[in-house]
């Protein structure tokens, strides 16, 4: 039997099976909190949207003519459907490490598109155990597990889109780009990289816009069902909720006198990219064997330095280019955020545009001695920073 000719069957089998081994046996633990989409999910099996039976201790929820909802867009809970319809007793967080372990099998196929075997396996292994994916994939609370979601749906239109150039495909990834949209809203500012890449080739355009169109009604029912108004999302409420005297973010630490940032406000840009890429560890005493991972995130400096090669070389190729204008788009929304994330080892928000560094990554990564080594360091640093927030009740 030629084992080759079914590499690219076997591998991302592998890879999903080993990445969620390893995921279970990290987090043994079930854990059965802060897990709003479930409540949304249970709600959606009934008929409604509403999710008044939530905990009262639970963040992010929205008050509205005497009921609850969620502000989050709709689509994690209805991936956790199929689920529950199985095992009535499953947790958020066990889907959760299912999909992270799909992701890093799903990143194979993709980014083996652009390199060799070798460099996309190692690159799926960066991604599942060398990145922030790794801890928003075990503890698959709220936020975490729609950032898990919303990777997976992405990672699938660019899959069908990258070096594709069938209708049918264009179609498809149009849909499943809409679903990534409906599952972290910010996604949407992302699709700069598919009109690009279908520029040349107008009817696949035309075939992804009609795809991902199907965001628009849903979405906008979605906020009527809730609001009674298709525009309002909820966040706003939400975000009033946290500048009322709550330490959300390193700015509020820093300068606690200082005016509120707005929900989108450019001024917020300075913090996410502090924290994205330069924050440290906090060290007690200046005793580095203290180290421990700041609640409000740690810089890939320190966790995924790997990912810094993405700034290597100034000579682009185009699926580089067409990477940045997915990426940029998406992060630019995102660092104009008033928050920067809380409790999370790493920056969570990277995962919203990481798909698009990974293309950039798979193009300009070689497996030299030192690439190797930051692999190895990203991936020591990262099973630290989880074993930590674990044991730390994160």
């Amino acid at each position: 039997m030629n084992i080759k000719k079914y590499l690219h069957i076997l591998v991302p089998i592998l890879l999903f099976i080993g990445t969620y081994l390893i995921y279970k046996n990290s987090y043994p633990e079930p854990r059965i909190w802060l897990d709003h989409y479930l409540y949304l999910a249970k709600s959606i099996m009934n008929g409604v949207v509403t999710v008044n039976d939530i905990p009262e201790f639970y963040q992010d929820v929205n008050l509205f003519n005497s009921h609850k909802y969620l502000p989050f867009a709709p689509l994690p809970a209805v991936i956790l459907i199929p689920f529950i319809l199985i095992n009535s007793a499953t947790t958020e967080q066990f889907v959760s490490i299912i999909i992270g372990s799909i992701n890093v099998g799903l990143i194979y196929l993709l980014l083996k598109k652009l390199t060799s075997t070798k460099n996309a396996v190692l690159l799926s292994v960066f991604l599942g155990f060398g990145t922030v994916h790794f801890w928003a994939s075990l503890v698959g609370t709220a936020w975490y597990f729609a950032h898990i979601v919303a990777f997976m749906l992405m990672v699938l239109s660019l899959i069908l889109s990258v070096k594709n150039t069938s209708n049918t495909k264009a179609l498809i990834s149009g849909i499943f780009f809409a679903l990534a949209g409906l599952s972290r809203l910010t996604l949407i500012t992302g699709g700069l990289f598919f009109v690009i890449n279908y520029w040349k080739d107008k009817k696949n355009l035309i075939y992804f816009l009609v795809g991902s169109f199907i965001f628009v009604p849903i979405f906008f029912y979605y906020n009527f069902l809730r609001f009674g108004n298709i525009f309002e999302t909820g966040y706003i409420q939400i975000y009033n909720n946290y500048t009322n005297g709550y330490v959300y973010s390193i700015q509020r630490v820093w300068h606690p006198e200082s005016p509120e940032p707005k929900y989108m406000d450019i001024k917020s840009i300075p913090y996410h990219l502090y924290t994205l890429f330069i924050m440290p560890p906090e060290v007690d005493d200046l005793n580095i064997s203290r180290a421990k991972p700041s609640p409000f995130g740690i810089g890939i400096i320190f966790i995924s330095p790997l990912l810094l090669l993405v700034f290597n070389k100034i000579k682009l190729t185009k699926i580089e280019v067409q990477s940045w204008f997915g990426a940029i788009p998406v992060a630019f929304l995102t660092f104009c955020h008033y928050a920067q994330g809380w409790v999370q080892f790493g920056y969570r928000f990277l995962l919203d545009f990481l798909p698009f560094l990974l293309i950039i990554l798979a193009v300009k990564f070689r497996p030299t001695k030192f690439n190797i080594l930051l692999l190895v360091f990203s991936i020591v640093i990262n099973y630290w920073g989880v074993n930590w927030a674990i044991k730390s009740g994160w």
